[in-house]
């Protein structure tokens, strides 16, 4: 059966020098239709550890904060990275399905599971030794015990992602976000159920929670391979009497192949991780601040409800970026301006009607973390900054996604250096150790960095010339030789 969500290949073809606001509301579909879904497979995906922890929770103090504690430490040095580097199939699968260069698809996959099978042998071997590790940081030792077994048993988990996240990408690329949709959901379901039986019918506790993600993680994998190897939906037509898979795997172009997924994959994971680990810093840095119990659990509050707001922002961005670089791969510059403008007029939409739900919800919004009056009040202090953030980073994950659809990953990634490192963060530092704006100054600090991060991206955006980019996508995927251009 057809994928109704599937955007078919004739769409990609070039079109006029001008538009018009026809063509926005067409493209404003066609992102639509793929941001939607998207949206709610990386909620589904974020989840999975989210649903762990709060099962392992019910099991006392010690073992949450342990659990708390490896979830962090494991999604900074592990999963963050598997996220990160599978931004390079963004630029590379997603121009070859453009360019019609469908057996490319299936060899820039399998190279980024090829590629990130021993970076997880490296990550495995650092999380063995996490207990040790967190304890020599002055962590206290029964905590670091019950982070150190939970992570170990999370080493399976890395292993899965390293299949599910390229096969995730590969699927998207082609506009195949329906079955990416069923896979996510049942995923979801069946972690919930494999969780709730070994955390309380066995009695494994967090070990439990923790082997329930690296079950699930595996499960999703060999659902997501299984639709790959047999759905006819991975196959194009490219004359009446020739048909070509996209899953195919073209050997002679590996090793090119691997050292492009590096090339855009080591800079994609470095914009995402750069941001990901200023927030991780940001809660540390409030246990420094007097009363850090206060202020640490606010924090968290707000980067628990920032981090949900932007999975669906995220998924907006994989729409916009699938979009640019299928029509940079057809040689469309223009419709791929078209598909940012749509992907920006989603941004405003959502980030909106979020901002404004918050802001009208901010006396008692506090209430679904804490029962604590205190903690109320000072998250009803931060919820305008809170909101000022939803529609920042809603507005860099679109243009961020512009850069890993046309493969100037390494632009965004030194605008985080710049943006969060010297910028943000130290104006953060200032204000919240220099003028006792404590976990106030150090939002600030965040949002500033925001803005910062949005101006640079909007100025890279709007001064590209998308005629080049379209060349350039042509020139990477069609010519092995100028591979890295």
């Amino acid at each position: 059966m057809e994928d109704p969500f599937l955007i078919r290949d004739e769409q990609l073809v070039p079109s006029t020098t001008t538009w018009h606001r026809g063509q926005l509301t067409v493209e404003l579909k066609k992102v639509c239709r793929l941001a939607a879904p998207m949206a709610t497979v990386t909620s589904a995906q974020y989840l999975l550890p989210v649903i762990s922890v709060m099962v392992a929770g019910h099991n006392g103090e010690l073992q949450l904060s342990g659990v708390a504690l490896a979830t962090s430490f494991t999604n900074v040095s592990g999963f963050s990275i598997m996220y990160g580097l599978a931004g390079a199939l963004e630029t590379l699968c997603g121009q070859a399905y453009g360019a019609k260069q469908y057996e490319k698809l299936g060899t820039y996959a399998y190279s980024a599971i090829a590629s990130n099978i021993p970076i997880c042998f490296l990550i495995s071997t650092l999380w063995i030794f996490i207990d040790k590790l967190l304890i020599s940081l002055g962590q206290d030792p029964d905590i670091s015990r019950v982070a150190g077994s939970y992570a170990f048993r999370l080493i399976p988990a890395l292993f899965g992602q390293a299949i599910v996240i390229p096969l995730t990408r590969f699927l998207l690329t082609q506009g195949l976000v329906l079955p990416l949709l069923c896979c996510a959901v049942t995923t979801l379901l069946f972690h919930i159920s494999v969780c709730w039986i070994l955390v309380f019918k066995f009695g494994l506790g967090s070990n439990g929670a923790a082997l329930s993600i690296s079950v699930s993680f595996w499960f999703y994998a060999l659902i997501l391979a299984c639709y790959v190897r047999f759905s006819t939906s991975c196959e194009r037509t490219l004359t009446q009497s020739e048909i070509t898979k996209t899953r195919s795997f073209v050997s002679d172009d590996f090793v090119s192949s691997v050292k492009q997924f590096f090339h855009y994959g080591v800079p994609s994971a470095a914009m995402l991780c750069l941001e990901w680990w200023l927030f991780e810093l940001l809660v540390l840095a409030s246990g420094l601040l007097p009363n850090p119990k206060l202020e640490t659990s606010v924090l968290s509050i707000c980067l628990t409800t920032e981090t949900l707001h932007y999975v669906i922002s995220n998924g907006v961005a994989a729409a916009v970026s699938t979009r640019v670089a299928n029509n940079l791969g057809a040689g469309s510059p223009q419709v791929a301006r078209v598909s940012i403008f749509a992907g920006l007029c989603l941004w405003l939409i959502e980030s909106v009607f979020f901002s404004t739900l918050l802001f009208a919800c901010r006396n008692i919004f506090g209430y679904a973390f804490s029962n604590s009056k205190e903690v109320v009040d000072y998250v009803t202090d931060l919820s305008p900054l809170l909101c000022l953030s939803f529609i920042l980073d809603g507005f860099t994950a679109v243009l961020n996604g512009v850069a890993r659809g046309s493969g100037w990953q390494h632009i965004g990634a030194w605008n985080n250096v710049v943006s969060y490192y010297l910028v943000g963060a130290p104006v953060g530092l200032y204000l919240a150790f220099s003028h006792g704006f404590n976990g106030k100054g150090l939002w600030c600090g965040v949002v500033v960095g925001s803005a910062v991060q949005a101006t640079i991206l909007a100025i890279v955006t709007t001064s590209v010339d998308w005629e080049k980019q379209a060349e350039k996508a042509r020139k990477r995927i069609i010519s092995r030789e100028n591979g890295l251009a």
